[in-house]
């Protein structure tokens, strides 16, 4: 029977793009976002393609929807993958953040991580295997100018993924934290200015490398991933 491996924030970018490669190894998808035009059409490319996906509504940013998103999930089975993708970045000087941007990058990058692997943890305990990956940023080991609270929800993403690895241990559990540096997808679209994103990360060729990472066979597993360019940061 083909594994489950749940995907939030997979309509579009990095998400989109790990949904197809997990989809190759044998994984039923389960693709979480708030788009679900967008979920349906990346479900009919991988399920046209030979694979197994579906798609489902899915705000991180809201507990109920995630409460939602757990039933419908099990109906489907057991996930044995939580890859937590989901993301948002607001920037500016830190006395012009408003409580509203600092909220929603935590809720979303930092609470929702939580809301989502606490909603499927217990069955991973109980069945001694599975996986939780964090596609965390750079910005969790390195501080930028601009970006405090996208720093902050990032810098605490690493902490939790690094406690929590510690104590489910003894479950057989691994825990992964991947952290990219600046990936060439409609993120930077939202964003004032001008990027050289042509000469960023390939989120396919990215998504492909986690991947392989993430899979690593018996009981070993690399903890954390830090994949930036050859020429460095921008």
């Amino acid at each position: 029977m083909a594994k489950i491996a749940v995907i939030t924030g997979a309509s579009q970018g990095i998400g989109r793009s790990l949904a197809h490669q997990i989809a190759k190894t044998g994984y039923k998808v389960v693709a979480g976002a708030r788009s679900m035009d967008k979920l349906e059409s990346l479900a009919g490319e991988i399920n046209n393609a030979g694979g197994t996906a579906f798609a489902l509504s899915l705000d991180v940013s809201d507990s109920s929807s995630i409460d939602n998103f757990k039933k419908e999930v099990e109906k489907l089975g057991i996930p044995s993958m939580v890859i937590n993708n989901a993301g948002i970045g607001r920037f500016g000087p830190t006395d012009e953040v408003s409580r509203e941007d600092w909220d929603i990058q935590l809720n979303t990058n930092l609470r929702g991580a939580f809301l989502v692997t606490k909603a499927f943890l217990p069955k991973m305990k109980r069945d001694q295997e599975g996986t939780i990956v964090f596609i965390n940023s750079v910005a969790g080991i390195q501080p930028f100018s601009h970006s405090a609270a996208y720093v902050a929800s990032k810098f605490g993403l690493r902490g939790f993924a690094a406690a929590l690895r510690e104590e489910l241990r003894e479950y057989n559990i691994k825990v992964i934290s991947v952290h990219p540096g600046a990936v060439n997808t409609p993120f930077w679209e939202s964003i004032p200015g001008e990027f050289p994103t042509e000469d960023m990360l390939d989120m396919d060729v990215l998504a492909e490398n986690i991947v392989h990472n993430i899979q690593s066979p018996g009981n070993l597993t690399v903890e954390e991933m830090i994949i930036r360019r050859v020429g460095g940061d921008f």
